[in-house]
């Protein structure tokens, strides 16, 4: 009997070498992904200490009334409305900030869930083709098996059928 050869051998390392380059791809992107979630985590941050930041007080300014709009405000002491505005872009800046890096991290998780699909899959593929050389050395072996059988058989025949013929010819002469 011939020595198994799987066929697909080719096709298997070239799978496994694109499980490889999906495995090293899903650990940069789990990377990245844990990357924006810090940073997303220090906009968060940022942002938090600019809304909450006191501000010096400014000799004669009133307490701003409801007309003024006290809830856009800044918590903390009267301010004038040069610092107001600075302290109100200062928060929308950090809000913004605070935006982008979630969205950031909202893109890095995608990717992250893309990648490990990716990986999944070339899992699977090599997976299949491992199940399928596994299945075709079985197979080889099973008819190896059966061929040596015969070839047994044969030998345990023919040897019958010698004996038989050589006491057919003790028996007539």
């Amino acid at each position: 009997m011939k020595r198994y050869e799987f066929n697909l051998a080719a096709a298997l390392r070239v799978r496994k070498i694109h499980e490889d380059m999906a495995k090293s791809e899903l650990h940069k992107a789990r990377a990245a992904a844990a990357a924006a979630e810090l940073v997303a985590q220090q906009s968060l941050e940022h942002f938090e200490q600019v809304r909450n930041r006191p501000t010096a007080p400014v000799p004669g300014a009133e307490a701003p009334g409801p007309a003024d709009h006290a809830n856009l405000r800044p918590k903390g002491p009267a301010q004038s409305e040069p610092e107001w505005m600075q302290q109100a872009e200062r928060q929308m800046l950090a809000a913004q900030a605070a935006m982008n890096a979630r969205e950031s991290l909202d893109a890095a998780r995608t990717v992250a869930v893309a990648a490990m699909d990716k990986y999944m899959a070339a899992t699977q593929a090599v997976a299949v083709l491992g199940h399928l050389d596994e299945h075709r050395r079985e197979e080889h072996a099973a008819a190896a098996q059966r061929e040596e059988m015969a070839a047994v058989d044969d030998m345990v025949t023919s040897r019958h059928v010698r004996r038989q013929a050589r006491l057919n010819r003790k028996g007539q002469v």
